[in-house]
């Protein structure tokens, strides 16, 4: 896995993607739950780990895409295949991974993670409602 150099930064990259995965109609449909996931995205990885909070987003995202868990889940995805060779991430690819690969991308889901947070506060506010 190669982290791809582009001109534009990354964080622009994100902050640019995360803008767009946010004000998406699917997102509007699953506003509340997904407002919350993703509030508590940042802490579950960094507490969890990338391979749990992968897992536990896939397990819950098992109905599909229209979910607020599976919308979590492929927004992380969308956010991270620019700066890696991941098309889709899940578990079955991090295992598949060498220990130094494993670490950038959970170094990198952390951020894209933080992105997706700060896009949900500034167009969401401060609404919450706690998700299951």
């Amino acid at each position: 896995m190669d982290v791809v150099s582009s001109v534009e930064p990354r964080a622009v990259q994100f902050l640019r993607t995360a803008k767009e995965l946010v004000l998406s109609d699917d997102v509007n449909k699953v506003k509340s739950e997904y407002s919350s996931l993703v509030r508590g995205l940042p802490a579950l990885l960094h507490q969890s780990g990338v391979f749990e909070t992968i897992a536990y987003l896939e397990s819950r995202s098992r109905r599909g895409r229209e979910t607020a868990h599976g919308l979590v889940l492929e927004h992380l995805s969308r956010l991270l295949a620019p700066v890696t060779d991941l098309n889709q991430l899940t578990t079955h690819e991090l295992t598949r991974m060498q220990v130094n690969q494993y670490l950038l991308v959970s170094r990198l889901a952390l951020e894209a993670a933080s992105w997706l947070k700060r896009m949900v506060e500034i167009q969401f506010g401060d609404e919450e409602e706690p998700h299951a």
